[in-house]
């Protein structure tokens, strides 16, 4: 049995907001379901509502919305696809939504509608005041979520310094040490090998 058939596919749900912090979780989603072909990604933009959403004029405005969304999204994940891996050809099992109302709302539920198993959201980092009153749909999708969250951000370390010792000390060793191991670990599959055995 395939690696590809041995196990359900793994659901990733990403808010696509087509701004920065848009392009960042989708980038995230798309590393994390690269390696495995049957894996989803279902890549959802949200139309939020506003005014009076039931007059004529309106309905016809977020319809056009809905359109060039469901036309830009596909766009901005072929986009991101080949921003970061560029000289690859590879397919993957991808989904398009667009959704209306709120978003963390409406990406909630795509995750319920579709057995999700991650949602990724991007974040603009606001803190203290300008979160209160411009609020956040990774903030909100934390409280509601049913299912893991993770919320990306653009790597950047300028302007920090390593620490002097970066790992932990092990129990009995001197605190002003630091303890770092690393290996090869084998998981699973231990009735295949000889040592599966005893």
């Amino acid at each position: 049995m395939t690696e590809s058939t041995s196990r359900a596919p793994y659901i990733v749900v990403v808010g696509v907001d087509f701004e920065k912090t848009g392009d960042d979780a989708l980038a995230d989603a798309l590393r994390l379901v690269r390696e495995h072909p049957n894996d989803e990604l279902h890549a959802v933009h949200v139309v939020k509502l506003g005014g009076d959403h039931h007059s004529a004029s309106e309905l016809a405005k977020i319809e056009r919305q809905m359109a060039d969304a469901a036309e830009n999204l596909e766009v901005r994940v072929h986009n991101i696809c080949e921003a970061i891996f560029p000289d690859e050809i590879w397919e993957q099992n991808v989904h398009f939504h667009v959704r209306v109302g709120d978003p963390a709302d409406e990406l909630h539920q795509v995750a319920v509608d579709y057995d999700g198993d991650l949602l990724v959201v991007g974040t603009h980092a606001r803190t203290g005041l300008k979160k209160l009153l411009l609020g956040s749909v990774a903030q909100h999708l934390m409280e509601i979520s049913c299912l893991p969250v993770l919320v990306a951000r653009e790597k950047h370390f300028e302007g920090l310094k390593r620490s002097d010792k970066a790992d932990a000390p092990r129990p009995g060793e001197s605190l002003s040490e630091g303890f770092h191991r690393a290996e090869h670990v084998s998981f699973g599959g231990r009735g295949k090998h000889i040592a599966g055995l005893l």
